[in-house]
């Protein structure tokens, strides 16, 4: 699998849509993702995981991920599969809605 673009919007601390192209990224062959604590690195790789496995999967102690100030997330995901029965482009979406409990 190489990832291609990914946008994720109301995940922990992205309020707002933010995207990635990965194809930019990946230009020079190898990247990082850098940043200070809290700048939203893991949440990069949650965006990613929840695309690919679901919420279930993500591997924080809480699932508690939706942005304070936002009612759902959103993650758009796409990807180069490399998989011999379905080669090409997979896009995934998900939309995560809090419940009424606040959970």
């Amino acid at each position: 699998m190489k990832p291609i673009k990914l946008k994720i919007k109301g995940l922990n601390s992205y309020r707002e849509e933010q995207v990635i192209h990965f194809t930019k990224l990946l230009d020079g062959g190898v990247f990082g993702i850098f940043g200070p604590t809290g700048s939203g690195k893991s949440t990069i790789l949650d965006g990613i995981t929840i695309a690919l496995y679901g919420y279930d999967a993500i591997s924080r102690d809480t699932k508690d991920f939706i942005n304070t100030d936002s009612d759902k997330a959103y993650i758009y995901f796409e990807c180069m599969s490399s998989c011999p029965t379905t080669p090409g482009i997979l896009t995934i979406q998900r939309s995560i809605k809090r419940n009424k409990s606040g959970g």
